[in-house]
C-alpha cells in the first residue's frame, strides 16, 4: 500500500502564538522549522513514498524542498482546507493510504512512523495518535486516504472518533512519547525539557 505522509505548517508570521510570553517571534520561527525538519527525518523512511509539506510560507516550502520532500503551497486559509489541498495531491501520486503528522512533533522518531504504519494493515482502518492531553489529533493514518472528513483544530480526538464510528471504519491507537508531546503551550516546552534531562515525564493535562 503506497503511503504518503502530509505534514500542515503555518505561515511562520502565525506559528506557535501561544509561546509569545517565553519566546519572541524570530525564535518562534526557528522552533517551527527544527521541529519540521525532525518530523520530516523521521518520516524519510521505507514505507513512507513521498513526503508533502502543505504551507502558505515561502521559508516553510524551501526548507521542505531541502529536506526531499515536496512543498505544496497552500491557497486557503485554515488547516483542515490546506490538509484538505494535500490530500488531493496525495491521490494525484497514487496514494493507498495518507499519514497526516503534525509538524511540531520533537521526539517524533522512525519507530514510531514504522509502528502507526504496522497498525494500517489493511482498508477500512484509521490510526489515531492522541495528543498527551487526549483531545487533539497529533497523527492520523487513513485507509483509503478519503476514509474521514478531516476535522483538525481542539478537540479533533472526539469528532475524528465519530466520523469513523458513524462510517463503520476499524479504529486503531497509537500513544506515545514521541507522537503525543507537541509543542504548543510552555508547559509544553517544560514536558520536553523534562523528558530530554530524565526528570519525569511527559505531564498529563
Amino acid at each position: 500500500m503506497r503511503t504518503i505522509a502530509i505534514v500542515p505548517i503555518k505561515a511562520l508570521a502565525e506559528t506557535k502564538t501561544r509561546l509569545a510570553a517565553v519566546l519572541d517571534a524570530p525564535d518562534r520561527a526557528a522552533l517551527t522549522l527544527r521541529t519540521l525538519r525532525a518530523v520530516l527525518t523521521a518520516l524519510d523512511m521505507p514505507g513512507i513514498a513521498a513526503r508533502i509539506v502543505v504551507s502558505p510560507d515561502e521559508t516553510v516550502l524551501r526548507e521542505a524542498t531541502l529536506a526531499g520532500a515536496e512543498g505544496l503551497r497552500q491557497r486557503d486559509t485554515g488547516l483542515n482546507e490546506g490538509l484538505a489541498a494535500a490530500r488531493a495531491r496525495a491521490g494525484e501520486l497514487g496514494a493507498g493510504a495518507i499519514l497526516i503528522v503534525l509538524g511540531d512533533l520533537p521526539l517524533l522518531a522512525r519507530d514510531d512512523v514504522a509502528a502507526l504504519l504496522d497498525l494500517a494493515d489493511r482498508p477500512g482502518v484509521v490510526v489515531f495518535a492522541p495528543d498527551r492531553h487526549g483531545t487533539g489529533t497529533n497523527a492520523l493514518l487513513l485507509t483509503p486516504p478519503d476514509a474521514l472528513p478531516l476535522s483538525f483544530g481542539a478537540g479533533s480526538l472526539a469528532r475524528h472518533r465519530a466520523a469513523a464510528g458513524a462510517r463503520g471504519l476499524h479504529a486503531r491507537w497509537y500513544d506515545a512519547p514521541g507522537t503525543a508531546l507537541d509543542l504548543d503551550t510552555p508547559a509544553d516546552l517544560a514536558a520536553l525539557d523534562a523528558l530530554l534531562s530524565g526528570v519525569g515525564g511527559v505531564a498529563g493535562g
